[in-house]
């Protein structure tokens, strides 16, 4: 977890990681598959007017489908780059703390 300064709220890297992994994972799903493969061919369905019906809805699904990957994709884009952006400025504030923490150490309140 990363406390964010100023706010009352921390964010988790880790999650926000997987999320956007997971995301990016279930699109490949989709891509690796396609809608034809779930659908009963020409063929099967012997009736050129069931058939009709079946392909039109086969391609309302699919256009359907690859707008939801297309949405996915960018959810998972976006979320990877956010999780970047936390771990950038939480790595940034740690080595400025850091910087501080060594100079307050030199200086010198009383001499010995």
């Amino acid at each position: 977890m990363v406390p964010v300064a100023d706010y009352d709220f921390e964010v988790d890297l880790q999650s926000l990681g997987a999320a956007a992994q997971g995301l990016s994972e279930t699109v490949q799903l989709f891509k690796d598959r396609d809608v034809e493969d779930l659908v009963p061919t020409r063929d099967a369905l012997g009736s050129d007017v069931v058939w009709a019906a079946v392909d039109e809805f086969k391609n309302r699904w699919e256009e359907g489908v690859n707008n939801l990957c297309h949405d996915v994709e960018e959810m998972a884009g976006r979320l990877g780059k956010i999780a970047m952006n936390y771990h950038e400025s939480d790595r940034t504030g740690f080595e400025a703390l850091q910087a501080v923490a060594t100079e307050v150490a030199r200086v010198s309140v009383m001499d010995s």
